[in-house]
């Protein structure tokens, strides 16, 4: 007597209900308030203002940098496992939009924009450095550049959402396949962007700055902020008891990944550091001269503790990646990490050799991330919480490692 497959209950689609208009109208509010005090801040000090809210906008655009790569290798792989957790990262995709018009005050001609990269500056426009680089370092190419790499992002992002969201109405696998197709050479071109706008505006902050690993450096982080805030957003939903159907066999999933781009990055990065302790040139050392002067070191020492140390000791566990609250913790733990190096690389610009908060920090990080939660509750709102007809859904609910 043959044996029969057993019988898999897919689940129904599952919505955020009522309980989200609280938290909309918080996120809400706060994001005025923010606007208000954001606004009054870059009329009484621009150029704190400049780098405040440009750490809060690049913190939050690798999160989306982050979440369309993940999105993209799901399809690019056909993977099973990850179909329940790909909503997350799509309803992310569709908050380019939005992060376009949060960059949009980082790159109104004068003296915030001219702050953040001086190259653009009057007072840098005649010099030889400038003038040998003109070709790449120019403002018309820039704003192309900065044009390209949003106008990619945007596109692309909506289009993923919108097939997945489609493909909850008609069930069509077909759209499943052209997803997949689509991705091979999205991988390519989100390296190449993810590239490049990582040298204009991140790097770019000291354009006299060279590094060859700057680019798989910058993918790094972006890679793992996604995926650490895909943990703490399903951590979330499972609260408001969303998402019932994922079980450690996918939590153990998430956590290796975030094992193993910790491990990653910190290899990447000592990679970056030892190239250019090595070589000793002057365009390289200057960046890492720079960063650890005064006590701007001891967040070096912070970032090698916090951001590697201690989350690979604490994810070699099997126990810890199979623990949703366990996961959680070191996720979150990871994009407060995360927040701190992007401080560390890109406050020393404006308060050289020491360290010295301002308001605007916590205030543009509040602001922006505000917007962000309630731009991301009203696109989640709209749609299933994950894919209900995916043909991969009934693999996904039975995976096991």
């Amino acid at each position: 007597m043959s044996a029969h497959p057993p019988v898999i209950h897919l689940p129904p689609a599952e919505r955020l209900g009522p309980a989200r208009y609280p938290l909309t109208a918080i996120f809400g509010l706060t994001a005025l308030v923010g606007l208000v005090l954001s606004f009054v801040g870059s009329a009484v000090n621009p150029a704190q203002f400049a780098y405040s809210w440009f750490l809060a906008f690049y913190f939050f655009f690798t999160i989306a940098l982050g979440a369309f790569f993940w999105v993209t290798l799901h399809h690019a792989c056909n993977s099973a496992w990850s179909v329940i957790v790909r909503r997350i990262w799509e309803n992310i995709l569709k908050l380019f939009p939005v992060l376009f018009l949060i960059f949009i005050p980082l790159l109104w001609p004068g003296e915030i924009r001219d702050t953040l990269w001086k190259w653009m500056s009057p007072a840098q426009a005649g010099t030889h450095e400038v003038a040998i680089r003109s070709a790449y370092l120019n403002p018309t190419f820039f704003y192309f550049r900065v044009f390209i790499y949003f106008i990619y992002f945007i596109l692309a992002g909506l289009y993923y959402r919108r097939e997945s969201v489609r493909q909850d109405d008609d069930g069509n696998p077909v759209r499943t396949r052209q997803m997949q197709d689509h991705s091979y050479m999205a991988l390519v071109i989100f390296g190449v962007l993810e590239t490049f706008l990582g040298f204009d505006w991140f790097m770019g902050l000291d354009w006299r700055w060279s590094s060859s690993l700057f680019g798989v450096y910058n993918f790094t982080i972006c890679a793992q902020a996604g995926m650490a805030a895909a943990i703490v957003l399903v951590a979330l939903l499972k609260a408001g008891g969303h998402l019932k159907m994922l079980n450690a066999e996918h939590y153990y999933l998430m956590g290796k990944l975030l094992f193993g781009f910790t491990i990653f990055w910190a290899y990447i990065a000592f990679g970056q550091y030892l190239l250019i302790w090595y070589g000793n040139i002057p365009e390289e050392t200057i960046f890492y001269n720079n960063h650890n002067r005064g006590h701007w070191y001891l967040l070096t020492y912070l970032i090698v503790v916090g951001k590697f140390m201690f989350p690979a000791i604490y994810l070699l566990a099997q126990d810890t990646k199979k623990s949703l609250k366990a996961l959680t913790f070191i996720a979150v733990w990871i994009l407060v990490l995360h927040g701190v190096e992007l401080y560390w690389f890109i406050m020393p610009y404006a308060h050289p050799g020491h360290t010295c908060p301002s308001w605007q920090d916590p205030v543009a990080f509040v602001t922006v991330g505000s917007i962000l939660g309630f731009s991301y509750l009203l696109v989640s709102a709209s749609a299933s919480l994950f894919p209900t007809r995916d043909p991969r859904l009934a693999e996904c609910l039975t995976i096991t490692n």
